[in-house]
This record gives structure tokens, C-alpha cells and sequence, in this order.
């Protein structure tokens, strides 16, 4: 042995080792780690400021209106007979309220574009979905949200009825002559021509939302908190019906209150559901049961109803929209709605 060597041969040290326990040949071999997966890319920023967008949409809002307008001008010119003469279908309001139906696939098939090529996100982040607990929670606000419309409109009504007679009075003479007979150019049943008055507001009141509490609040919450965009894109809504007739400066500020009312719908409920049928059945309703202008328009209605007095306290000729009543009932239900929804961001 040479010297310094260790006395235990490397045979008996491999000798004294344990020996590991043999694996069966069935048994799976231990997993491979997982391989670590990248990280997204970043969502697309939009592109321009949100104001610049919401005013482009605007714009291409207004010229499809434009060229919608003159397609039926022109097709009533050509067409001629009872139903497009003067004092017929072209010259009513029901004629503005089919324009803008009729614009509602355009637009929305702008709305595409627009959202594909300046926003970058998804078309359902407009609110065009169902509300938060799906389509049984829809039906629940298919429900309610005509009623708190209803409710809100006879709070105004009887507030009107108890005040003294020279501040506000209110008219009622019966069912309507035009609503027994119909109007000149409607040769079917007068109770359907208020179905499909019914679905236009709904309609109309939809397109409306989905420009408005859609695209441009949607847009503007890019760079402001819900509440500031909310108020932005109401102020917004009030300028659309600036050339309204009779409008005034307490019916433009009754409706920045009910845009942020809306806002409010869209934000608890993360859809354009509830907004939508709470601003169709709120224009429905004043214009064609109660029977009084409705943003200064008067339809075809049920009732005659005229409502006197001071013109602040009733609307006069603008409608219950032009009320400092509703101001006040409507200041109130935009505080009920907006406690604790600032602080929240819906995508």
C-alpha cells in the first residue's frame, strides 16, 4: 500500500453506499417544468386624444343624418301621392324619428370602424353586451327600467297638478281626435301606428345611448375619471338638441342632468341596456300617453292634454324637459345613482 493511501478500497466504500431503490419500468418519468410563457404584448394605444375622436364621430355621425335626409327628400319628390304631399308623413315629426331609425344600421357599422381603427379595443367595451348577470338581469331591467321611467315622469306630473293654479294647470280633454282617426296618411289601425312609434323611440333613444354614453363616454373615460367624462359627453347630448324648437337654458341643463342619469345606468350595469330603454320608454311616454311635446316635438298621441302656467315651473312648449320641477327630481336621482361609482372604472 503505498503511503497516504486510505486503508478502505474504493470496491468496499461503494459497498457500504445505500443503494437506491430500483424504479419500475412503469412508472412515469417525473414532469418536465412548465415552460415559462411570455407576457402579452400590450394592449394598442388608441390613437389621438379622446375629444378628437368623440368630435370625428360626431362629424361622420352628422353627415350619415345629412345624407339620409336628402335620400328621403328625394324619394318623397320622386315618389309624390297623399302619403308624401304637404301636410302628409314628409312634413310631421314621425318623418324625423324615421330618419333617424333608418340611420341607426349606418352608424353602427361606422361605430366599426371607428373602434377598429382609432379606439383599438373591442366593440363590446361600448357597452354592447348584456348587463352584469347576463340575459336574466336584462330581463330583470326589461322590467324595472320602464318603471323607474314611468315613476320619474309621474313624479313630475303630479307635482304639476298639486301647485296652485297660476303657476301650473293642466288640460285634459279626452282621447284624441287624430288617435281615433289617425293621422291623413296612416291608412291602418291608430293603436298600431303607437306600437311602432313605441319601437322607433326605442330605436332612436338606443342609437342615441350608443353614440353617446357608448363611444364618447367610453372615449373621454380614456383620460377622465367616470364622472368627468360623464359630464363631458352630457354636455355633449345637450348641445344635439340645441336647435330643438323652443328650446331654453333650463331644458339644455335637464338634459346634462338625465345624460348623467344614463351615464349612471351604463356604469352600474357595465351595458347600454338599461339606458336605453329608460331614455325610449322616458321620449314614448311624454310625447305619445301623456301626450305633451317631447324635447320640443310633438308626435302623434293619445291623449288631449295642455299644460299651462309659468314656463319654468311646466316646460311650456319644450315639454316636462324644460321644468325647473324635473331639475330639482332629476338632481336628486343623479345623487342617489353616482354615490360610490367615481372611484369605479369600467372597461
Amino acid at each position: 500500500m503505498a503511503a497516504g493511501q486510505d486503508p478502505t478500497s474504493t470496491e468496499d466504500r461503494a459497498l457500504e453506499e445505500p443503494l437506491s431503490p430500483p424504479r419500475d419500468a412503469a412508472e412515469p418519468a417525473p414532469p418536465l417544468p412548465a415552460p415559462v410563457e411570455p407576457p402579452p404584448p400590450p394592449a394598442p394605444r388608441p390613437r389621438f386624444h379622446p375629444l378628437v375622436r368623440s368630435a370625428l364621430f360626431l362629424v361622420a355621425y352628422l353627415v350619415v343624418q345629412v345624407v339620409l335626409g336628402v335620400a328621403i327628400a328625394l324619394f318623397a319628390q320622386a315618389a309624390g301621392g297623399d302619403l308624401f304631399k304637404e301636410g302628409g308623413f314628409t312634413s310631421s315629426s314621425e318623418i324625423q324619428l324615421l330618419g333617424i331609425v333608418l340611420a341607426a344600421p349606418f352608424v353602427v357599422a361606422m361605430t366599426f370602424v371607428f373602434v377598429w381603427a382609432l379606439d383599438r379595443r373591442p366593440i363590446g367595451s361600448l357597452g354592447a353586451r348584456w348587463p352584469e348577470g347576463g340575459p336574466r338581469k336584462a330581463l330583470v331591467q326589461a322590467v324595472t327600467a320602464p318603471l323607474a321611467t314611468l315613476a320619474l315622469l309621474g313624479s313630475w306630473l303630479a307635482v304639476i297638478l298639486l301647485l296652485p293654479a297660476t303657476l301650473a294647470e293642466v288640460g285634459f280633454g279626452g282621447v284624441s281626435g287624430s288617435f281615433e282617426t289617425g293621422p291623413a296618411w296612416w291608412p291602418l289601425a291608430p293603436s298600431l301606428l303607437l306600437g311602432l312609434l313605441l319601437l322607433g323611440f326605442l330605436i332612436q333613444g338606443g342609437l342615441e345611448e350608443w353614440i353617446v354614453r357608448g363611444y364618447i363616454y367610453r372615449a373621454l373615460k380614456d383620460r377622465w375619471r367616470p364622472w368627468v367624462a360623464a359630464l363631458a359627453s352630457s354636455v355633449l347630448f345637450a348641445l344635439m338638441h340645441l336647435l330643438n324648437p323652443d328650446v331654453s337654458a333650463v331644458a339644455l341643463g335637464n338634459i346634462v342632468i338625465a345624460g348623467m342619469i344614463l351615464a349612471a345606468l351604463v356604469e352600474k350595469s357595465g351595458s347600454l341596456w338599461s339606458a336605453t330603454l329608460a331614455h325610449g320608454v322616458w321620449n314614448f311616454a311624454v310625447a305619445c300617453l301623456l301626450s305633451v311635446p317631447v324635447s320640443g316635438v310633438r308626435m302623434f298621441h293619445l291623449f288631449d292634454v295642455s299644460i299651462g302656467g309659468r314656463e319654468l315651473v311646466t316646460g311650456g312648449l319644450f315639454g316636462p324637459e324644460g321644468s325647473l320641477v324635473l331639475t330639482a327630481l332629476g338632481l336628486l336621482l343623479t345623487a342617489w345613482l353616482w354615490r360610490g361609482l367615481p372611484a369605479r372604472v369600467r372597461e
